[in-house]
């Protein structure tokens, strides 16, 4: 009898919960988007919020991703961690891949409790989805540098990363990067190692 009563329980759940509805922007909205992003990368955060957060209201990805960003110490919203992931959480699951990459962060104790297998499976699927920040942390965590490094690093290299190229290099497997130039390593060396730079700077 209790058996039955929680399948009851949860299949009334089911009907109940609201289905997952994929965004289906127009082109005007993706370029009303791209817009608001610009002004982000420019710092003009009332503009860009003034463009997002309607669009990021109505559920388009990559707005959510960056209202979430938004919450990070800018201006035009308080801090909060919470509400800045689960802005990347809608985003997340609406399949936009940086926003991922960001739950794992989430995770790890920023804005989430921290859930080292959730933080692993939102890494993860960042990585197969080719967020390269996600594979060059993936390859991090193999502290020997081995196969799983080789993988991730290789996989990233293909995908463009020259700190990938420049690190399979220093590695010793330089069959894996012949097509390092001395400006690749410079870049990686000053901009991203001395300068602590984002890992896609020397891209």
């Amino acid at each position: 009898m209790v058996v039955k009563i929680s399948i009851l329980l949860c299949a009334l759940m089911l009907l109940a919960a609201k289905p997952v509805v994929a965004f289906d922007a127009t082109p005007e909205q993706d370029l009303l988007v791209e817009q608001g992003a610009a002004f982000y990368d420019d710092e003009d955060y009332a503009k860009a919020k003034a463009i997002l957060l309607p669009l990021a209201e109505a559920g388009h990805p990559k707005a959510m991703h960056y209202v979430g960003r938004m919450h990070e110490g800018t201006n035009v919203f308080p801090r909060d961690p919470k509400i800045e992931c689960d802005w990347y959480e809608k985003a997340a699951n609406a399949g936009y891949v940086a926003s991922m990459y960001n739950m794992s962060v989430c995770y790890d104790g920023y804005g989430r409790a921290d859930m080292p297998e959730i933080d692993q499976k939102w890494l993860l699927q960042a990585a197969e989805n080719n967020f390269i920040p996600a594979m060059i942390n993936l390859a991090g965590q193999d502290q020997a540098q081995g196969n799983e490094y080789r993988q991730w690093m290789n996989k990233a290299s293909h995908l463009g990363s020259v700190y990938a190229k420049v690190s399979l290099r220093l590695q010793g497997y330089e069959q894996d990067a012949p097509d390092v130039y001395i400006q690749d390593t410079l870049c990686v060396y000053v901009r991203i190692l001395l300068l602590d730079g984002d890992v896609l700077v020397c891209d």
